[in-house]
């Protein structure tokens, strides 16, 4: 019987009496194909409980070794709805647990290879802006200017900072976590392919080589863009933040990082993202064709997303970095 046709066990009612307390929960976004960043989970450690958490997207399976793994579902409203209810369920005790979100995202070509993998030590949430149209009149017809066009200029703001902001929608997380992940990932042998490779070509601008483990600034919006002039704006939001350059895109990790901070445990997180595509067409490609992607460097991105937080999570659980308990520390 292969990984993959073993049967998951049949998810039961939390027992507020007798709660799970796992070292770690993971967190990604889906569970169906092509997008099964669950998967290499439940693979690598057979299910041994699981949980039907109310207002949980599914249910939370727990492995042997003790790590808990559920999916959230696509975007901030999944995610946060997901990750409150996990947090108030009473048949979950996370006193001593590590939280990461894995999975896939986007990245610009001129900023890493196909299939790397970077931790985030800053989270931004690209839906918290004003946009403004400067291609309209006063009386709020629309007419031609630069600024309507794909070339405008960025002096004009086309996008701005929120006018009413009591804080900067970022998340900067805790710094003893993100390098203990760090280390722990530095020796992993990311998977490379040979067609995610040759896609990767097609992009000039992108580097001449195989995947690597980066750190930097991870942006997440519920907008599915495409393209430099959009790229743009996203870089100039994180440069007012003083976070800038991104380094991967996604549409989950603001909202799990709020929901986490509203519960006092943002500093127990950390977001792990393989690159599975690029924000932009390549030369000669369409919009839409550059947007579908490359089935290579997801089935890529998927893979080395979870080589790595497997690893990332094995670090944390070990070192214990915020010493915090983990069942497994010392």
């Amino acid at each position: 019987m292969t990984p993959t046709d073993r049967p998951l066990p049949k998810p039961r009612d939390p027992d507020p009496d007798d709660p799970i307390a796992p070292d770690a929960l993971v967190l990604t976004a889906a569970f169906e194909d092509p997008l099964d960043e669950r998967r290499p989970w439940l693979e690598r450690d057979d299910p041994a409980d699981a949980l039907e958490i109310p207002g949980a997207e599914t249910p939370v399976y727990v492995t042997d070794s003790g790590i808990a793994v559920t999916t959230t579902g696509i975007g901030k409203s999944d995610a946060a709805t997901t990750v409150t209810a996990i947090l108030s369920s009473p048949g979950l005790d996370l006193e001593s647990t590590y939280i990461v979100s894995c999975g896939i995202a986007g990245s610009s070509p001129e900023t890493t290879a196909l299939g790397s993998v970077a931790i985030a030590d800053a989270v931004v949430d690209w839906d918290r802006k004003q946009r403004w149209d400067h291609g309209s009149d006063a009386a709020g017809m629309d007419f031609v200017s630069e600024a309507s066009t794909e070339e405008h200029s960025i002096e004009e703001r086309p996008i701005d900072l929120l006018a009413y902001r009591p804080r900067d929608y970022v998340h900067r997380l805790e710094e003893t976590v993100v390098d203990c992940a760090l280390e722990g990932a530095r020796d992993v042998n990311l998977r490379e392919d040979a067609d995610a490779r040759d896609y990767q070509r097609s992009y000039p601008n992108a580097p001449d080589s195989g995947p690597t483990i980066e750190r930097g600034t991870t942006v997440c919006g519920d907008e599915f863009w495409h393209g430099p002039r959009y790229a743009r704006e996203v870089q100039w939001l994180c440069e007012q933040y003083g976070v800038g350059p991104y380094v991967t895109t996604q549409m989950e990790d603001a909202a799990t990082a709020t929901a986490l901070e509203r519960f006092g445990l943002r500093h127990r997180y950390l977001s792990v993202r393989a690159v599975s595509n690029y924000d932009r067409a390549a030369p000669g490609q369409s919009v839409a064709e550059s947007f579908d992607g490359n089935p290579a460097s997801l089935a890529l991105g998927i893979e080395n997303a979870a080589r790595v937080g497997g690893a990332v999570v094995e670090a944390l659980v070990v070192a214990d970095p915020l010493d915090i308990g983990t069942s497994d520390a010392g």
